[in-house]
């Protein structure tokens, strides 16, 4: 049976970058974009797990999950998502402990950390061999990255695991200038197979020969 995880955040792109991390690995993923909805959705859907934002318009992620104990709406472990780093110390009447407490921007090892401890997996991870690519052609295109600015955010996106994020960036370094096309092409292959090692290892690349380009 496959585990079930529900995302509430009235952030549109941060539930689908959610909802992008937790698919491939196997969850069932639904999403509320309020409080209200949350407490719509948990009768139907009755998740293992829930991530709480905290910052919504109506009532916030606090007020939710204090609805949500009285009501007993849910038995699953719930941890808060949140931007504030300063409330994660705060004492609260939800029940939710500091380890059940995950800062943005979120990191993808924390998160399965966390899911892990809750749902009493272990995670399998194996060393994946490079992927072999195929003889260059008689004149290979080369590898032309973007400027730093635009390789920094990519670079930020690849750390997240946020697939979605990394190929609509991708899509507008391409529109800055066709000289990036083979970048993106390569960036792009690799993303859709979540070789997001490799695609840091030519980012590092880009930015290290930009460093050094520099007078």
């Amino acid at each position: 049976m496959r585990q079930r995880i529900l995302v509430v955040d009235n952030e549109k792109v941060d539930r689908d970058m959610l909802q992008s991390v937790l698919e491939p690995l196997g969850f069932q993923v639904e999403q509320a974009a309020s409080g209200f909805e949350c407490l719509q959705v948990l009768p139907r859907f009755s998740p293992h797990l829930v991530f709480m934002d905290l910052a919504m318009p109506g009532i916030d992620g606090w007020e939710t999950i204090r609805r949500i104990r009285r009501q007993n709406l849910t038995s699953a472990h719930i941890a808060i998502l949140s931007a504030n780093a300063f409330d994660k110390g705060l004492d609260n009447d939800a029940g939710i402990a500091v380890e059940d407490f995950i800062v943005k921007p979120l990191r993808v090892h924390e998160l399965l950390d966390w899911i892990g401890r809750k749902l009493d997996l272990e995670w399998v991870s194996a060393d994946t061999p490079a992927i072999p690519l195929p003889p260059p052609p008689a004149q290979a295109p080369p590898l032309v990255p973007p400027g730093p600015g635009p390789l920094a955010a990519l670079d930020e996106l690849v750390g997240l695991g946020y697939v979605r994020g990394i190929l609509n960036k991708l899509g507008e370094i391409e529109r800055l200038d066709p000289r990036h096309g083979e970048f993106v092409r390569v960036l792009r292959d690799l993303a859709r197979q979540f070789q997001f090692d490799a695609m840091r290892e030519i980012l590092r690349q880009g930015m290290h020969d930009q460093t050094h380009d520099t007078p």
